[in-house]
């Protein structure tokens, strides 16, 4: 009769923690890593499977240094051997040295010399939303709405600035603080001005989920976002939800799906902003899918005009709120590329590089990318290869769908070679790929 299998000290010191379920382990996991602050950690954490072989005792070998390195920091004390060892399951912790809760030791600084937790530390970090909360109970004053508003604005720069997922937690506690005052029925003009900022949070969200290749929840954000800004009386923000929305069809290659999406709004002659011109573009790359050049030149001019035609004191800041020309000229470069005209694609992507803040995480890989495509297509492919592995070696560059996408169809331009800069490339690519999300369900659009 076999000895039935131990449960780890991994295990037990989970349980202490009151840590049980796999969903648990991945959000403890993965608040981890963002409090290690190493992008090469997203997306690493286990299957569900291995999370169930991590508690019984069931592994022959350590997992890899990067998970090793996350487990150690959940419990610094302990070596990844020790908490995969099925014997010392039953270890207990000496008295007055109970496992702290991880959102406690998260919060653990110094004052004055002296170190604060647990409850204490809680309290310096929720005390001050709670006040705001108790303060705003009959109505929410200037000042309040100033903070929430300029929280959403940082937020929608951030999410273009930072891997994604590191910015779904701060945006959800907005977003709560938000819900919490429009239930309460504010006076007219200030419901609208919370309205306003929960469309934006909204809006944030959908991006990052977006991001994580997590379609359906992505597109029930952006229509969340959509009837917040309508409820604001925003029109402006209700294009930008509209315009998030329509990166789904997009990405899950339906461009008839696209123009269904834009074309309403845009054959109603809406005002020229930055988010009208935002969907022009929509509808110029909908039309080079379906290799439409007419229709293509036609609509990307439209988004070039409507840009120009934007009243100055409405230029757009940086982020997700917005739609810049460098931004017009990566739709063309993509449009002009897919419908092979080699020149123009690298001309339109030479602007948008000129332009954009290489700083960003997504966009500028997505030109460069596009501009490596146009090497292909002039027959310098090893050029291409080089371009494109600077591309995902950028430290800047976060595995988003987006990105992954462009990767991928840059790749096919490649046909069958598999030598020499082709090969580097491929090799490169095969470990490219849209960070796992253990906790949200799979997506099923988008080849991620």
């Amino acid at each position: 009769m076999s000895t039935p299998v131990q449960p780890t000290l991994l295990k037990a010191l989970l349980a202490k923690r009151h840590i049980q379920s796999y969903s648990a382990f991945a959000i403890a996991y993965n608040k981890a890593v963002r409090e290690i602050g190493d992008r090469n950690l997203i997306g690493t954490a286990p299957s569900a499977e291995q999370y169930r072989r991590w508690l019984g005792g069931r592994v022959k070998t350590l997992p890899d240094p990067a998970r090793c390195r996350v487990l150690e920091h959940m419990f610094p004390q302990y070596k990844t051997a020790d908490l995969l060892r099925a014997e010392h399951a039953t270890l207990e912790l000496p008295e007055g040295q109970e496992e702290e809760d991880p959102t406690n030791r998260r919060d653990i600084f110094r004052l004055g010399g002296h170190a604060l937790v647990g409850g204490v530390a809680a309290a310096l970090a929720k005390g001050p939303n709670e006040l705001w909360q108790t303060l705003d109970s009959a109505t929410v004053g200037p000042s309040r709405l100033a903070v929430l508003r300029r929280a959403a604005d940082q937020l929608g720069e951030q999410v273009v600035k930072l891997p994604p997922a590191t910015l779904l937690q701060d945006t959800l506690i907005q977003l709560n603080s938000v819900h919490d005052l429009l239930r309460s029925r504010q006076p007219t003009a200030v419901q609208q001005e919370l309205a306003r900022t929960s469309a934006k949070l909204a809006t944030v969200v959908g991006e990052i989920l977006f991001n994580l290749n997590q379609f359906s929840l992505a597109g029930n954000w952006y229509a969340a976002a959509g009837r917040a800004a309508e409820e604001a009386g925003d029109r402006y923000l209700a294009d930008i939800a509209l315009a998030g929305s329509t990166y789904l069809p997009t990405y899950s290659h339906d461009p008839q799906a696209v123009l269904a999406n834009v074309m309403p709004r845009l054959e109603g002659s809406p005002t020229p902003t930055a988010a009208i011109a935002w969907l022009w573009a929509f509808a110029a790359k909908a039309h080079a899918d379906l290799g439409q050049r007419h229709m293509f030149e036609q609509a990307i001019n439209a988004s070039q005009e409507t840009l120009e035609r934007c009243p100055s004191a409405a230029s757009p800041r940086p982020g997700i709120f917005s739609f810049l020309p460098e931004k017009k000229d990566l739709y063309e470069a993509y449009g002009y590329g897919v419908l092979g005209d080699a020149d123009n694609a690298a001309a339109a992507a030479g602007r948008s590089l000129a332009r954009y803040d290489m700083t960003d995480t997504t966009e500028p890989a997505l030109v460069r990318f596009e501009h490596a495509a146009a090497l292909v297509r002039a027959g310098e492919k090893e050029e291409a290869c080089r371009l494109a592995m600077t591309t995902i070696e950028d430290p800047h560059t976060y595995p988003g769908v987006a990105v992954v996408w462009r990767a991928r169809r840059f790749d096919t331009l490649l046909g069958d070679e598999e030598r020499g800069a082709v090969q580097e490339w491929r090799e490169r690519l095969q470990a490219f790929r849209v960070p796992a999300v253990g906790v949200l369900p799979v997506a099923s659009a988008a080849d991620s």
